[in-house]
């Protein structure tokens, strides 16, 4: 990992209730970025084809390491309106949205934005209404079909809290072992 990748040692002081996610996609948006980790700054990967947009904001987590994927977890971020690419977002964990991307276990970490008052009811992923959680799992099922011409993505169940925090808690102990 080379120098300019500062962005992975954001600590994780609140984890695993409260996490610190650096945004990567906002709420809406085409563009699919992904961090840089070579030149530490965000990249265009690719725009979604289709009609579909990220039905959230989406980013990564630092000083975590999902060895099913080889980066750092990812989250998803409920909040009112967009959060800007590059953004570091309270997120309160709620939950995990399994998941298999063309083989990989690559999981979702479930947050609301913890500075956000309209989200402040929600605890867990069941107190999420039933349309925002099947507008997710729609998202991910279908949003690389129209690119790539088949279906990778399988979305599982949705589970609580403790399991997002078992999963957070691996994370971090992985990075710690790979890069510390």
């Amino acid at each position: 990992m080379s120098n300019s990748s500062h962005f992975y040692s954001i600590p994780q002081e609140g984890a695993p209730k409260i996490l610190h996610v650096v945004t990567e996609i906002s709420k809406g948006d085409f563009n699919k970025y992904e961090y840089n980790k070579d030149l530490g700054i965000l990249e265009l990967d690719r725009v979604l084809h289709g009609p579909t947009f990220y039905p959230v904001n989406y980013g990564d987590v630092p000083g975590t390491w999902n060895e099913g994927d080889n980066d750092p977890l990812d989250a998803v971020v409920f909040s009112t309106g967009k959060i800007l690419p590059g953004v570091l977002v309270h997120g309160r964990v709620i939950g995990l949205m399994e998941m298999d991307d063309n083989g990989e276990e690559d999981h979702k970490i479930l947050c609301v934005n913890d500075r956000d008052p309209r989200y402040d009811y929600i605890k867990t992923v069941d107190d999420l209404p039933e349309g925002k959680r099947k507008d997710l799992k729609n998202f991910f099922e279908i949003y690389k079909i129209a690119q790539t011409g088949r279906d990778s993505v399988k979305v599982g169940n949705f589970l609580g809290p403790e399991a997002a925090y078992k999963l957070i808690e691996e994370s971090i102990e992985a990075y710690k072992k790979k890069f510390c």
